[in-house]
């Protein structure tokens, strides 16, 4: 019935253990949590001439600014979330940004479909981890997916489709046989499946 046990509560208490504000795994403060693989960057050490000051996302020259040009026009359109690690480093928690939503159990997601789905996962009591990635080869080429929630109980991942016109409609199918062809099980919401997010749920993962 508890998260942790006995020990683990006492580390807690000591702040050995944390919870991941990502996907709400238990973890050694000092080990980093085990499903979320935030990208650290080293920056390079300070200096006192204002020209050679570093970009704090990437760590790169930035000609006395706090961004570089690639970043800066990378990132200029996002909300992303960085981590200062001892004054050193920097840790990018999102890439992507823009997470604007913020989920019954805190989580921030980026869109009001994620933000329906992931309170009804939590007020359901189905853990969840947002946007875990799957890695796949084809051709011969590494790739990468990005699925909105990962269901680890049920070995499930769900996919949200906003659009409807024909292209995004054969992605859609595309997507679902990359998944059958790894061996993964997905499920792919639309507009109509937030209507009823348990009609649609609940048969497919087994729940009652």
């Amino acid at each position: 019935m508890y998260p942790l046990c006995k020990d683990c509560f006492k580390l807690k208490d000591e702040g050995k253990v944390v919870k991941c504000e990502e996907c709400g795994t238990w973890y050694l403060a000092n080990e980093g949590c085990p499903n979320c693989k935030p990208v650290n960057i080293e920056l390079p050490k300070t200096t006192s001439n204002a020209d050679e000051l570093a970009c704090i996302i990437c760590g790169k020259p930035s000609n006395g600014k706090h961004f570089c040009k690639e970043c800066y026009f990378k990132y200029k359109d996002r909300s992303i979330d960085i981590r200062i690690i001892n004054c050193s480093g920097t840790q990018i928690l999102d890439e992507y940004g823009n997470r604007k939503y913020t989920c019954d159990d805190g989580r921030k997601v980026r869109s009001r479909a994620e933000l329906a789905i992931g309170n009804w996962l939590f007020n359901n009591k189905i853990r969840a981890v947002y946007e875990k990635e799957v890695y796949y080869e084809e051709n011969g080429e590494a790739k990468t997916l990005h699925p909105d929630f990962y269901l680890p109980d049920q070995d499930y991942y769900i996919e949200y489709n906003e659009l409807t016109n024909k292209p995004y409609m054969q992605s859609k199918e595309y997507t679902q046989k990359i998944y059958e062809k790894i061996g993964f099980k997905v499920i792919i919401m639309t507009d109509k499946d937030l209507e009823n997010i348990a009609a649609c749920l609940k048969p497919k993962l087994g729940l009652h």
